[in-house]
């Protein structure tokens, strides 16, 4: 009687059939998709579009309380020193809130009163057109709100204020000694001694 051998390459290939078919894949197919979540992962994805946000930061208005200049802090939403500026005056020209009136603070600047602001380097040029609704004497302390609420803007060292686009001296509080009592720059000092603490 004669026995069969069976060589080992033979009982390999019978062994990968064994296991393909108790996996469910004929020997016949041939290569097949992946129906899996990790095919979706090998895809290259779109890359998100960035979400702008812009930080809330703190604002400086100045207001009036009795013949002093009182400063009052907003949240306002501006990132440039421009911005802040922009934020900064366009509250000045709203008025005062209601929780800031109950505290006594006013505003010497008639409504009609029109104020552009542009920071150039470490100085704030300022247009201003007041109107025919200010008095005279209250001018310096008018001035003095938009130039405070001007130089609380970081880095901010100095005003220049134009009429017409050509730079103009300012009425300033008169402790500046005879003389003195305008300026064509004016700084933080000009007003320290009408500055409530």
């Amino acid at each position: 009687m004669r026995q069969r051998t069976v060589g080992r390459g033979s009982v390999a290939v019978l062994l990968l059939a064994l296991s393909l078919t108790a996996c469910g894949v004929s020997a016949g197919d041939g290569p097949q998709p992946i129906d899996s979540d990790i095919a979706d992962l090998l895809q290259p994805q779109a890359t998100p579009t960035p979400v702008e946000t812009t930080k809330p930061r703190l604002l400086t208005v100045t207001w009036v309380r009795g013949e002093k200049l009182v400063r009052s802090v907003r949240l306002g939403v501006a990132e440039t020193r421009q911005e802040r500026l922009d934020a900064a005056l366009n509250a000045l020209l709203s008025g005062p809130r209601p929780r800031e009136k109950t505290k006594g603070f006013t505003t010497l600047l008639p409504p009609d009163v029109v104020v552009r602001g542009e920071v150039k380097r470490g100085r704030a040029v300022i247009a201003l057109e007041l109107g025919a609704g200010l008095e005279p004497g209250g001018l310096p302390i008018a001035v003095g709100q938009v130039a405070v609420t001007a130089l609380a803007v970081p880095r901010v060292r100095s005003v220049v204020f134009t009429v017409d686009g050509a730079p103009t001296s300012v009425p300033v509080p008169s402790t500046r000694g005879p003389g003195r009592d305008t300026a064509r720059v004016v700084r933080a000092s000009d007003y320290r001694s009408v500055l409530a603490r």
